[in-house]
């Protein structure tokens, strides 16, 4: 679950509706609901085999040892417990999360409409394991399987359910 909030980590107290550019508002039921519109709740993980291991790990590994997070072919993010993603520039709909050891951990898929992205984070044996609706506000709400709220995060803070401030982020 962690994983899930220091993901977004890059990229009001209380859970109320939001208003944002064009006047759309997002409540947490709003939320939820456009976030699991026509899920698939399974992928053919097979068709990602290539990336069950980072092939580039320790060049990527190298990278962020120096801070290097855009290259030519791909973009890194490192998160503080070691793990880190990729995301292809030639399908920067799909990022690949990947353990301090450089072994696929999850898969996670943009779909992107009018005012909002919708990111589908699939587990190594192809299960979905969290849906995230990001407003274009650097709003973003995370639901777990059971499209319970995870958390809300409103600019640079971060929320539970209950509307208590759990952590923060910082833009690098």
């Amino acid at each position: 679950m962690i994983c899930f909030l220091v993901t977004f980590a890059f990229s009001s107290l209380h859970i109320n509706a939001y208003t944002i550019k064009g006047g759309i508002s997002y409540t947490v039921s709003t939320a939820r609901q456009i976030a699991f519109e026509n899920v698939n709740y399974k992928i053919d993980i097979s068709k990602y085999n290539q990336f069950l291991n980072d092939s580039n790990f320790t060049e990527n590994k190298t990278l962020l040892s120096k801070n290097k997070y855009k290259i030519k072919d791909r973009k890194l993010v490192e998160f503080s417990d070691g793990s880190y993603s990729i995301t292809y520039k030639n399908n920067k709909n799909m990022s690949f999360f990947y353990n301090k050891g450089g072994s696929l951990t999850s898969i996670q898929f943009d779909l992107f409409k009018k005012d909002s992205i919708t990111r589908y984070s699939y587990d190594i044996k192809g299960n979905l394991e969290s849906v995230i609706l990001c407003a274009k506000n650097n709003e973003q709400f995370i639901f777990s399987l059971n499209k319970k709220l995870i958390a809300h995060w409103k600019g640079k803070n971060c929320y539970n359910e209950k509307g208590e401030l759990i952590m923060t982020r910082e833009a690098k």
